[in-house]
């Protein structure tokens, strides 16, 4: 959900509970700033013990840095343009260490920094460079985050609705929506390789499903079934963990998260979705998105929430994520969100 910022991290206590790889375009490798030595406090180490249940109990309470780097303007793209315009393409103001400080004074632990890789890139002409400039700033927001002492959570968000080429009836816009992952997050991976395990890669966001059919960009999408979805989703999931580890150094052991599909409970809960395997061993995350009930979170429909059957549908819907949980998969809700209607949120009295 690209406009709702929010996000609550729930803990696994809760749920009681490469070397570059050949034909990724045009990309480059851009681990060179990261090379030189990022001005971080981060002390770039990695607990190879940790596990991902573990790490989803230290990740605590967290927030997303909603309508910033994701916001997108790639139309207006052009290899001198300033990164900050798209910052506040959707109305934001330039994010500062100061707004983070502020985060982490009013309790988060944790910030998830959505972000819309081709807004810096020409992919529609093959060419999958991201540029440097929009690289650094987004380092610089990782930095504010690791230097106040909270996790980071870096994705490829919405990003313009690119991801409907992997729904395309033409083989050759699968084969370029591939090249064009695989780029990306070698560049990523390579970028940011030196970082700790305080800075997770997330895979994807809400696209992995039914957006997959997506007509805003790929005109010859929508061919996937259901069932096909579901299959491209696991297929996707399994190249992120690939192509990430490949890039090897701190990134063999580095926290993935992996997008549920459509980031449903439900949906994700079917045995049609599959984790990807991994060469690290428990250092997987699965997010998942809770916007439930849709006509209160999401709409006008209900104004309000709070009856037994509302607390039975969220507590099965969170015992359902057990199934993951029990095999060693951290869980992180990696968004949530209420509309106020223009009314004030009031204080529960118990």
């Amino acid at each position: 959900m690209e406009k709702f910022r929010l996000i609550l991290l729930l803990t696994a206590a809760v749920m009681g509970c490469t070397a570059l790889l050949a034909g990724c375009g045009k990309g480059s490798d851009s681990s060179s700033k990261a090379e030189e030595g990022a001005k971080t406090s981060d002390d770039g180490s990695i607990n190879k013990d940790l596990t991902a249940t573990e790490l989803a109990r230290l990740l605590g309470n967290g927030t997303n840095l909603g309508n910033t780097m994701e916001a997108y303007g790639h139309k207006s793209y052009s290899a001198d343009t300033d990164p900050e315009s798209f910052e506040t393409f959707w109305g934001q103001p330039v994010t500062t260490e100061e707004m983070i400080k502020g985060m982490k004074a009013s309790g988060f632990d944790s910030l998830r920094v959505p972000v819309a890789w081709t807004n810096a890139m020409e992919y529609e002409k093959g060419d999958y460079t991201i540029n440097e400039a929009y690289l650094d700033r987004v380092e610089e927001i990782i930095n504010y985050a690791l230097d106040n002492d909270m996790y980071v959570i870096i994705n490829d968000h919405w990003d313009g609705s690119w991801w409907g080429m992997f729904g395309s009836s033409e083989q050759s816009d699968v084969d370029k929506a591939f090249e064009m992952y695989k780029s990306m997050w070698t560049q990523i991976a390579n970028r940011y390789k030196k970082y700790s395990d305080r800075l997770i890669f997330e895979g994807a966001n809400e696209e992995l499903g039914d957006r997959l059919n997506d007509t805003d960009v790929c005109k010859n999408s929508g061919s996937l079934s259901k069932a096909e979805c579901y299959e491209m989703a696991n297929k996707i999931n399994q190249t992120f963990v690939d192509t990430v580890r490949a890039t090897g150094g701190n990134n063999e052991q580095r926290f993935l998260l992996i997008a549920g599909y459509n980031t449903d409970i439900t949906m994700t809960c079917s045995n049609k979705f599959q984790m990807p395997t991994d060469t690290a061993k428990d250092k997987l995350l699965l997010s998942v998105h809770y916007y439930t009930p849709w006509d209160y979170c999401g709409t006008k429909g209900r104004s309000d929430w709070g009856t037994k059957t509302d607390y039975e549908e969220q507590n099965r819907l969170f015992k359902n994520m057990t199934k993951y949980s029990e095999q060693g998969y951290g869980i992180i809700i990696g968004e949530y969100a209420v509309l106020t209607n223009g009314g004030d949120l009031k204080k529960g009295t118990d």
